[in-house]
Order: structure tokens, then C-alpha cells, then sequence
């Protein structure tokens, strides 16, 4: 699959992310992210020692069928994390 460099645990590239935009979001591969401030699909990756959502043997989980619906770029990251998930 042809990604952009930056792809969140999530699906989203950042490039298009408003919170990541704006810097509310510290961009979740390359940085510590804040133990304060915890963000579900990274913890759960991070737990599960996988790359991202569309490589969990339960995607679509329940937990993130409400994020997906947010906003464009997140039905985008669905999209890309479906199409990871049938590789």
C-alpha cells in the first residue's frame, strides 16, 4: 500500500489531521506521547505490539467505530486501515 510518510496508529495521515495541524496532536510515531494525555488507538497498538489498526485481529473494533464516523480524513483512515486489513 502507497502511504504518506505520516500515518497515525489510527489510520490518519497527519498531513491532514486538523488536531496534528493545529499541534494538539504530538504526532504519535515520532514522539513520546504524553502519558497524561492518553489516545485509545495508540495505547492499544502500543499494547499489542502492532503497527497500526488495520492490523488487529478485531478491526474494526467497537472503540473506534465512533472515530471513524468524526470526520473525513477519519472515514479516509478507515478506508486505508480496510485496505491493510485484506493484504
Amino acid at each position: 500500500m502507497n502511504q504518506p510518510d505520516r500515518i497515525g496508529y489510527c489510520g490518519v495521515d497527519c498531513a491532514a489531521c486538523p488536531d496534528f495541524l493545529q499541534g494538539s496532536c504530538p504526532d504519535c510515531r515520532n514522539s513520546v506521547w504524553p502519558e497524561d494525555d492518553p489516545c485509545p488507538p495508540v495505547a492499544c497498538c502500543r499494547e499489542k505490539g502492532i503497527c497500526c489498526c488495520g492490523e488487529c485481529d478485531a478491526f474494526p473494533c467497537d472503540m473506534m467505530a465512533g472515530f471513524y464516523e468524526e470526520s473525513d480524513s477519519h472515514r479516509q483512515a478507515l478506508q486505508r486501515m480496510q485496505g491493510l486489513a485484506k493484504e
